[in-house]
């Protein structure tokens, strides 16, 4: 750590009293339906509201008013579910019978929030595997109480007096945190009054139109100590205001919480090399071209001598317009990658996006020239592998991690509400793009890209920064080998070529003049990347912080360059370093 006294406390009060087989904290997600039931007789959420954070779940709320019947038909939805996350502050006869219509297939978890005295523990402790008390129940234990379960917290306290349970003075079973935690700014070391400066940069961007709204995270040492939506979906103000469910489009940081999150993985059980070349993995399509000779460490690096960009699309078109004898108005047997609304590309033309690619000359001298082409490729790679395509193959780690707010083609998955629009394409599409991809090579793969296509809110994404910042393992799952964050995350050619890259990160840039950080608040160790659509998203491992701050400045107009020219995103990022006394002289890294 760069500042040593800027520690998280883990302040609460509950007891963890039983944990049959490690139940808690929760592993693997991905494979549990799970359900919380509110039995209080609070008005907080808070319990809800926390549970969302972490994955989908499905709530029901019943408090001592509940009939014998309305129990009843609760048990029986209730049956459908494997896990079952419990909170009450109080228990009657009626709770006991839910229990014991529960039954033994399904994993039980309550938590008691009340006075020091837990009430019956002998006839409650049969029905749960996992049991944790507080003494207090304040607005803020029901939102701890979800935290506890998920690894956001560790139980960490021990009785200090009896509380009628068989357990002596002095018992408490402990765990360890192993998820993103969530809370008020009083468990760090921070400027609070600092923090207030961020309202006014963003709102200073959105009155200058240089954004109609963002997201904004930041966490440190795995708490997220800040997270915050301004402005509205568009610069209209009756339209929707942003919240922090909503999705926005990730443009190029895809390419690390979606590409090298699978490389590394992929690497970690031996399938893959970001050190062998192109043409180990792709022998047919690269069998006469020179790209097979291509060493992906120089693709993913942006020096193998790639073009920046061949706007594809382009071939397309017929006098400006969408030609029909590649496109059709609705999906089909042969038409199957959505484009935008009532385009419809078809699946064959992938194969002239890598003609068009293996038909322009590389460039011979190895210097760094950014260029999305590489992710075709890895694109490519990925489904060769795995046999199955990226959005199939990451979308199952999502899943694994808890993650619901993540993903490829956001129309399956969520309603249009939650997602910003971007630009309103004149030139390619001739509408507004909501909820469609909007990198035009990305489209023409029907969504699913190297270099873009995923679609997130700022706190899955978060999750994915901070898998990188635990170098691969998150809630208990290990998702790659420790090894391979250290080898993506350098910049291997900067001493010989002069290249800050990462293998597919960005890196900070080293003389202090411009880039995407601000000036020696991050470490030379940190990584990250920004998106096209105005998006940034940054992990330091050595002061253990996580920024990412989501937007869709493309929108209506992708000239819009505001947001960069005003250096909206590194001033926040400023701000917040700032607030957490933060400083990386150059000299001394």
């Amino acid at each position: 750590m760069n500042d040593s006294s800027i520690t998280i406390k883990y302040n609460h009060d509950f007891l963890l009293l039983k944990n049959e087989l490690n139940t808690v904290p929760l592993k693997k997600l991905g494979t549990h339906k799970i359900a919380s039931i509110d039995l209080s007789n609070s008005r907080y959420l808070n319990f809800q509201h926390t549970s969302n954070l972490y994955t989908q779940i499905d709530h029901f709320r019943f408090n001592t008013f509940s009939s014998k019947r309305m129990i009843k038909a609760m048990a029986k939805e209730i049956k459908e579910y494997d896990l079952v996350l419990i909170i009450t502050d109080t228990l009657h006869a009626l709770m006991y019978g839910l229990f014991d219509e529960i039954g033994t297939n399904t994993t039980t978890a309550l938590s008691y929030l009340g006075h020091d005295h837990f009430p019956e523990y002998k006839d409650v402790e049969p029905f749960f595997e996992v049991i944790t008390h507080s003494p207090n129940r304040s607005e803020r234990e029901y939102g701890v109480t979800s935290q506890l379960f998920f690894g956001g917290y560790p139980f960490n306290n021990r009785l200090s007096k009896d509380i009628r349970t068989p357990h002596p003075k002095g018992f408490g079973l402990q765990t360890v945190k192993t998820r993103l935690s969530y809370g008020n700014t009083s468990e760090l070391i921070i400027n609070d009054q600092k923090l207030v400066e961020i309202d006014s940069i963003v709102n200073n961007a959105i009155n200058n139109e240089a954004t109609p709204g963002c997201q904004i995270l930041a966490a440190k040492d795995g708490h997220v100590f800040y997270q915050k939506s301004f402005g509205y979906h568009t610069y209209d103000s009756t339209s929707k205001k942003v919240s922090n469910a909503d999705i926005y489009d990730l443009a190029s940081i895809t390419k690390i919480a979606s590409s090298a999150m699978t490389l590394m993985k992929l690497e970690s059980e031996g399938k893959f090399s970001a050190d062998s070349s192109l043409g180990i993995y792709l022998p047919e399509m690269l069998d006469t071209s020179d790209y097979k000779h291509l060493k992906i460490k120089d693709v993913l690096t942006h020096q193998a001598g790639l073009a920046s960009w061949i706007p594809f699309f382009f071939n397309t078109l017929e006098d400006g317009k969408p030609s029909y004898a590649l496109y059709s108005k609705y999906p089909s047997s042969i038409h199957k990658n959505r484009v935008a609304k009532d385009l419809y590309i078809l699946d064959s033309y992938r194969d002239s996006i890598f003609y068009a690619i293996l038909n322009t000359k590389l460039k011979k001298k190895k210097k760094y020239k950014y260029s999305d082409l590489g992710y075709y490729f890895v694109n490519e790679i990925i489904g060769e592998i795995t046999d199955q395509s990226q959005d199939e193959y990451v979308e199952q780690i999502y899943a694994q991690l808890g993650l619901r707010n993540i993903g490829y083609c956001p129309r399956k998955k969520w309603s249009t509400d939650r997602i910003p629009p971007t630009e309103n394409d004149t030139l390619f599409r001739n509408q507004l793009v909501h909820a469609d991809v909007h990198d035009q090579g990305a489209a023409l793969l029907g969504g699913v890209g190297g270099h873009a296509g995923l679609f997130s809110n700022s706190n899955d994404l978060a999750v994915i920064m901070q898998l990188f910042l635990n170098k691969g393992t998150y809630g208990g799952d290990t998702i790659f080998n420790k090894e391979m964050i250290e080898k993506y995350t350098s910049a291997p050619f900067y001493e010989t070529n002069d290249n800050r890259r990462g293998i597919t990160f960005d890196k900070p840039v080293r003389n202090g003049a411009g880039g995407p950080t601000c000036f020696e608040c991050m470490s030379l160790s940190s990584f990250g990347h920004s998106g096209f659509t105005g998006n940034l998203t940054w992990a330091d491992p050595e002061s253990g912080l996580i920024y990412v701050f989501l937007s869709n400045r493309v929108y209506p107009d992708a000239e819009n360059h505001k947001l960069i020219t005003m250096n909206i995103r590194t001033e926040v990022m400023q701000v917040i370093t700032d607030a957490l006394e933060l400083k990386f002289p150059l000299e001394a890294q």
